[in-house]
């Protein structure tokens, strides 16, 4: 018995390209947008984040934070304020540079160094209060054309 049966298709069947890039899966990785508790209009008091802005906080915590500050990472962060009293030569910030890479590759996840840059601001010398800029020129691991800059100055 030979069955009359009609299909009808209505569009288009998706491309092959389309299939594939449906069935693979971006990783997406989402943070909380500090300071905590500022009521912000679209997210709330726990506003997530992604992308360069959820980078951008974590350099700067990374940075701004001395190692055993954080109780349960006591590892976490650069100790970069105890170089402020040092004398500020090459070998001084090469070490710095040292110390923020080891802390980079250690907790910086979804991002790369491309260029790395400390260097003194204002007076500079005993009972002046030496302080330092670092600037870091980072690129997203998974997409080589986005590169953004992070400033921060340790005082």
């Amino acid at each position: 018995m030979a069955s009359n049966q009609t299909v009808n298709i209505y569009g288009s069947l998706p491309s092959r390209l389309a299939v594939e890039g449906a069935t693979q899966h971006k990783r997406n990785i989402f943070g909380l947008n500090f300071p905590l508790g500022q009521r912000q209009e679209n997210g709330g008091y726990f506003q997530k984040i992604a992308g360069v802005e959820l980078i951008k906080d974590a350099v700067k915590q990374l940075l701004k934070t001395d190692r055993g500050e954080r109780v349960m990472l006591p590892k976490f962060g650069c100790n970069l304020r105890k170089f402020l009293f040092q004398q500020l030569d090459e070998t001084t910030f090469e070490e710095i540079k040292e110390e923020i890479r080891y802390s980079f590759s250690h907790y910086i996840v979804g991002a790369k160094i491309l260029k790395l840059s400390v260097y003194p601001t204002g007076p500079t010398g005993p009972g002046l209060g030496n302080s330092l800029m670092v600037q870091l020129n980072l690129g997203l691991v998974e997409d080589d054309l986005t590169v953004f800059d992070v400033e921060v100055q340790v005082s």
